[in-house]
């Protein structure tokens, strides 16, 4: 990821936070077939807290990686760790109904950020270590 790429999440992060409540509900319904309602509002609000907690750290690889450790402890269905096809793609189409801002250029920074965070808490999820 660039520094302005980074940039541009971070910035765009802090226009989406005052908007949580909003960016989970949309967040939910953009998973639409893909998860049962009530799966669906649980791991949404649970991707948004995750997303607070971890944007920041971007620039920070190696504390990214050991807040993600923390972070998906908390995954509420411990067995599906975020994934870019899923996750990711829902949280374009959350964010982009959302955010008034959103263009091709935020999406693009956004997709690559999606790529290092959901990477790094798969990682922290799914390693055999994790529980340990």
């Amino acid at each position: 990821m660039c520094p302005e790429d980074l940039a541009a999440v971070v910035d765009s992060w802090a226009g989406l936070r005052p908007r949580r409540e909003a960016l989970a509900e949309r967040l939910a319904a953009a998973y639409g077939a893909g998860l049962a309602p009530d799966t669906a509002q649980h791991r949404a609000r649970w991707l948004v807290d995750a997303v607070a907690e971890l944007v920041g750290l971007l620039t920070a690889p190696s504390q990214l990686a050991a807040r993600a450790r923390d972070v998906a402890k908390t995954l509420p269905q411990p067995s599906s760790a975020p994934t870019f096809v899923l996750d990711g793609n829902a949280w374009m189409v959350a964010a982009r109904e959302v955010s008034a801002s959103w263009s091709d250029c935020l999406e693009h920074a956004w997709r690559q950020a999606w790529l290092l965070l959901s990477e790094a808490l798969a990682n922290e999820s799914l390693s055999p270590f994790a529980g340990a």
